[in-house]
């Protein structure tokens, strides 16, 4: 950001955006100008090309985030911050093999006592904590801080897939609001321990290969349907209620893809 500063400041990318028609400049700030009129009076520089990069000439063709589809992100909804991997990545291709936990506070507890278990190209998989299943859609910065020290303290590469959120401090291999969640029965909910997922930036893919076998898919599907309608239409991972509040959450929350909301 000292840089940023040095070059001219934020509206000089600011008026970069609006050149390109990639801004909106009818929309009004917070002087009373319209964001058009605003960067006019301040007439920031052109783009110096070292520090801040034009739009024809960027500094890399992709952004610092992917948006993920495939057989666990059929809503093509999970977000992967490419700026945060610390490694992993072979031709923009990660193999692991699934680690599942039910909940955040489980993989935490097994963090804690038993860090011996995680493996080199392991997923974790944290599911249940999306908007209808925490209820409320809670960030893992916790984990990945905790994901982060291990993988450096063993020289591991270890991923986290959830159907959560990050922070933006959060930093490795991860890749949230998977979705349709695993509360509603999406796919996220179907991975067993020991199933190879594959995340795949060059066609922005995310796979459970088990999964791609319509009569596994279709098993397992059924076993997990058994489960919650034994529970009375509610899996017995998902969070506990004990509010009107989150129970309102619970009963009304719409997909991540939609704001997660309710």
């Amino acid at each position: 950001m000292v840089d940023i500063d040095d070059k001219g400041g934020v509206q000089v990318i600011v008026k970069e955006l609006l050149d390109a028609g990639l801004l909106n400049g009818e929309t009004h700030t917070c002087t009373g100008e319209t964001l058009a009129q605003q960067v006019a009076r301040l007439d920031p520089p052109a783009p110096d090309g070292t520090v801040i990069y034009t739009v024809k000439n960027p500094y890399k063709p992709t952004g610092g985030l992917r948006v993920l589809g495939g057989n666990l992100s059929p809503e093509f909804s999970a977000v992967l911050k490419l700026a945060g991997v610390e490694g992993g990545l072979e031709n923009n291709i990660f193999v692991g093999k699934a680690r599942v936990f039910d909940s955040e506070a489980d993989l935490l507890h097994s963090l804690e006592s038993q860090p011996h278990i995680f493996e080199n190209h392991d997923m974790i998989i944290v599911r249940y904590e999306g908007p209808s299943g925490a209820p409320g859609m809670p960030e893992m910065l916790d984990s990945t801080s905790r994901i982060t020290t291990l993988c450096r303290e063993k020289g591991i590469i270890v991923g986290l897939m959830t159907d959560a959120r990050f922070s933006g401090g959060s930093v490795g291999l991860v890749i949230g609001h998977v979705g349709p969640e695993a509360a509603l029965g999406g796919p996220i909910a179907l991975v067993e321990d020991g199933d190879e997922i594959v995340v795949d930036l060059n066609v922005n893919e995310l796979n459970c290969t088990k999964l791609a076998d319509p009569a596994i898919m279709s098993a397992r599907k059924s076993a997990w349907q058994k489960i919650f309608d034994a529970n009375g239409g509610a899996h017995p991972s998902i969070g506990k209620v004990d509010t009107r509040l989150l129970n309102r959450m619970r009963q009304s929350a719409v997909s991540a893809n939609f704001g997660a909301g309710m």
